[in-house]
């Protein structure tokens, strides 16, 4: 007798989990959101004139361009993000409020990131010596896409008169 009570509970326990799972199936939900995310190729960085300071496709870095520099005590120019589609072609950053450009620095005592907002930023030399920097774009709580190491290295500290880009604030 004890055994068909104990088989009936578990036949009953069965079958409330292929029910509760049938029903919490998140394909046929209509309350869950989906979030599209963003997904490149590739990541190129330029500088103001247009110039070339960064290029990866596929995880391989162009490797025909030199470490990105800056001083010491200085600003970099304003660097510029593009992306890079299935066909090598340049594509803009997301422009939804969902996404936005993040970063994460090897050795934060010798770079640091000056961000104003959008898809661009200024590397800031703190001391000199060499780091990585890894860009990413920001989707909610993670990473839709983020590029190998990028090597930065961090001249010999100038005057702040003396950098060849300053920040407004510090004119």
């Amino acid at each position: 007798m004890k055994s068909i009570k104990k088989l009936s509970v578990a036949l009953l326990s069965v079958i409330f989990c292929v029910f509760f799972a049938a029903c919490s199936d998140d394909s046929s939900s209509t309350s869950t959101e989906q979030h599209e995310h963003f997904e490149a190729e590739g990541w190129v960085l330029r500088w103001p004139d247009g110039s070339l300071a960064y290029r990866v496709y596929q995880g391989k870095a162009d490797s025909s361009l030199k470490p990105l520099r800056v001083n010491a005590n200085c600003l970099s120019e304003h660097i510029n993000v593009k992306f890079l589609d299935d066909d090598k072609k340049e594509i803009s950053a997301p422009k939804d409020n969902e996404h936005s450009l993040g970063w994460t620095v090897g050795d934060e005592k010798i770079l640091d990131i000056e961000w104003e907002g959008g898809w661009g930023f200024h590397l800031k030399g703190v001391k000199k010596g060499e780091t990585t920097l890894i860009l990413k774009v920001k989707h909610h709580d993670h990473s839709d896409a983020r590029t190998p190491e990028i090597r930065v290295i961090v001249d010999e500290a100038l005057d702040a008169d003396a950098c060849p880009f300053q920040d407004e604030d510090e004119e």
